[in-house]
């Protein structure tokens, strides 16, 4: 498995563990009568989406799609030198900030900026790699006898 591929799939291993640490967290605390403000529950949700989720997939699929060695042949076939770590960290940078700055919405212009460009951050990585995996997506060489 390559390195970037790794990186996607631990990084979302970590956020696994911490997503269900929370979750576990919140309702213990309601369960023991102390209520958790509703951000936390659309934190949590993020995390486990994005930051498990997401990840894995994309680390899964950098791996495992078929190559495009005629377009990337600097890589092997995998992707544009750099795309994934570009990706990572879109992805997860965007991820962060939103996490640390949604909560704090209502408190002024530097959390709404802050989510902005989080918003921004993952939607310029999803893009990004939907780039690369659009061109590793294509139709077999020589199809099967039979097949369109």
């Amino acid at each position: 498995m390559p390195f970037e591929s790794r990186l996607f799939v631990k990084t979302s291993l970590i956020a696994l563990v911490f997503a269900f640490v929370a979750g576990a967290y919140m309702a213990i605390a309601e369960a023991l009568g102390h209520p958790v403000a509703r951000i936390w529950a659309v934190e949590h949700a993020h995390l486990a989406f994005v930051g498990w989720l997401v990840n894995v997939v994309m680390g899964i699929a950098l791996w495992m799609l078929p190559l495009a060695r005629e377009r990337y042949p600097h890589t092997s076939g995998r992707y544009p030198a750099g795309a994934p770590i570009a990706i990572y960290a879109l992805l997860n940078g965007g991820l962060v900030v939103r996490i640390l700055s949604e909560p704090f919405l209502e408190t002024g212009a530097l959390a709404r900026g802050a989510l902005f460009v989080s918003a921004l951050a993952q939607v310029a990585a999803v893009a990004l790699f939907a780039y690369v995996a659009w061109h590793r997506v294509r139709a077999p060489a020589r199809p099967a006898p039979g097949v369109r």
